[in-house]
């Protein structure tokens, strides 16, 4: 599942933490019964041993012991590193070594998926913090991206020192294709649900100009760092999230012309809400998703059938390299893209002709229960707090035209949902900004809310309405 934590540490020059890297360290890791080391260096046993130990007396200084602690090398059979993996409460990904050595070795011991899966905090400094992201450089070896393990979209430039005129040099050369953030010894990023917070002096690096984080660039981090908060929950997600009438369907892949011999792109499948529908038209359908326990989710329902094609990266960064689609559509999706980026990339995908279709859910509770509606929304003026706000309603489906499409016209379709009080609360923790209240806020908040619907019966009926905006390239 998706981390509870991750860390992002560039170097510890004199081998401790500093105090406030220390500090954040004993609120999180509560829980210590086991810490796995992961060499970059998968065959200098004796140095593994060293560093092992001495990582591992850092954080016993701090007063943060294990019960157990080991490093994971060439030497570990793979079914025990599996297993230390899978029953780790903390992985640290070492550095001194080459970053691709250390996803090699990862994928060797059959460990990749074990770290996808597990419930660690995941800490990484320098090689290993560089190889937490979706991309990464290692410029001692090459200026060419190669793919990490995806925790984050934060690629890194390590042991950053201005007076280091080769490194900064090949920082700034790294800035020319991508964002960097070049990172001071004894800085961090610490992510968690979708916040992201900064230790020491970390520096934002893109196309070859150089700034001091600031508050703003934290705040951008934290809305890429939100989206992939649905992928801590894809069970939950796939079991409730709405799915859209059949009629929409209908209408749709009617207008669109969509069926055999036709190229379809979905951006955000999610776990397949809207793609069933157009999957068995038998067009040449593709998707694109973030998240990667969605994305397995996806191949997992739907990976057998010979029509289906989907890649785990990000719509806003992926080269789609001469693929150009019938349709391109998204459910509920496509306001987490910027929308010059939305509009502009879409249509350039798309094929003279083609079709762009989004759609949305608005969900309506009060008419069907005035008095419940009235308690819910008590509720959330009591606990809705979370540590970050839903800020994509604004997006402008209607403004496509002014990035060369033509008209959008909207179509409403009708639907309804019944809950009970546990399923209510289920769906409402698939919502993002819900996911990320804060404890113990957030459990008082649910079983307010499950009280109020066992209150009314057991009963929740959502009169639904779903959007389709459509419109096409010339």
């Amino acid at each position: 599942m998706r981390k509870e934590l991750l860390a992002v540490f560039s170097g510890f020059p004199d081998h401790h933490f500093s105090k406030e890297i220390a500090e954040r360290l004993r609120g999180e890791l509560t829980e210590r019964k086991s810490i796995v080391f992961i060499t970059a260096c998968p065959l200098d046993y004796e140095q593994n041993d060293d560093d092992c130990e001495g990582m591992y007396q850092m954080f016993a200084e701090q007063g943060l012991p294990f019960d157990k602690h080991c490093v994971i090398d060439k030497r570990t059979d793979p079914d025990v590193a599996k297993e230390l993996v899978q029953t780790a409460d903390c992985i640290f990904l070492m550095g001194g070594g080459a970053c691709e050595d250390q996803l090699n070795l990862i994928r060797k011991k059959g460990c990749y998926e074990a770290l996808i899966d597990c419930h660690a905090a995941i800490l990484g400094v320098s090689a290993g913090s560089m190889n937490m992201a979706c991309k990464t450089v290692d410029f001692f070896e090459s200026m060419e991206a190669f793919d990490g393990l995806g925790f984050t979209n934060i690629t890194v430039s390590c042991h950053h020192d201005l007076e280091d005129t080769w490194r900064y040099e090949q920082t700034l050369r790294m800035s020319e294709d991508r964002t960097v953030y070049a990172m001071e010894d004894m800085s961090a990023f610490f992510i968690k649900r979708g916040r992201t917070d900064v230790v020491g002096t970390i520096y934002r690096v893109e196309n070859r100009e150089l700034h001091v984080l600031t508050q703003e660039d934290i705040k951008e981090l934290e809305q890429d760092e939100f989206r992939r908060v649905f992928d801590t929950i894809p069970d939950q997600f796939d079991k409730f999230r709405p799915r859209y009438s059949e009629e929409l369907f209908n209408y749709l892949n009617t207008e669109a012309g969509i069926g055999p011999g036709k190229r379809v792109l979905e951006i955000g499948p999610g776990t397949g809400q809207a793609t069933e529908p157009v999957l068995r038209t038998g067009c040449e359908y593709h998707a694109i998703e973030l998240g990667q326990h969605l994305y397995r989710k996806m191949k997992e329902k739907y990976g057998e059938l010979p029509n289906f094609n989907i890649v785990n990266d990000d719509f806003i960064t992926h080269d789609f390299g001469d693929m150009k689609f019938d349709m391109i559509y998204s459910a509920a999706t496509i306001q987490w893209i910027p929308e010059t980026v939305a509009f502009t990339k879409t249509f350039d995908l798309l094929k003279p002709g083609g079709t762009l279709a989004m759609m949305l859910t608005s969900a309506d509770y009060k008419s069907s229960n005035e008095p419940l509606y009235a308690k819910i929304q008590a509720l959330y003026d009591r606990y809705y707090k979370p540590d970050m706000q839903y800020t994509h309603g604004k997006f402008r489906y209607t403004a496509a035209p002014e990035y060369g499409y033509t008209e959008v016209q909207r179509h409403d379709f009708k639907g309804q949902r019944v809950f009970t009080a546990d399923e209510y609360v289920l769906f409402c923790g698939t919502h993002s900004d819900h996911v990320v209240i804060p404890e113990p806020l957030r459990t008082e908040f649910f079983e307010g809310l499950r009280q109020a619907v066992l209150e009314a019966g057991d009963r929740i009926v959502f009169n639904d309405t779903y959007i389709l905006y459509i419109t096409k390239k010339p």
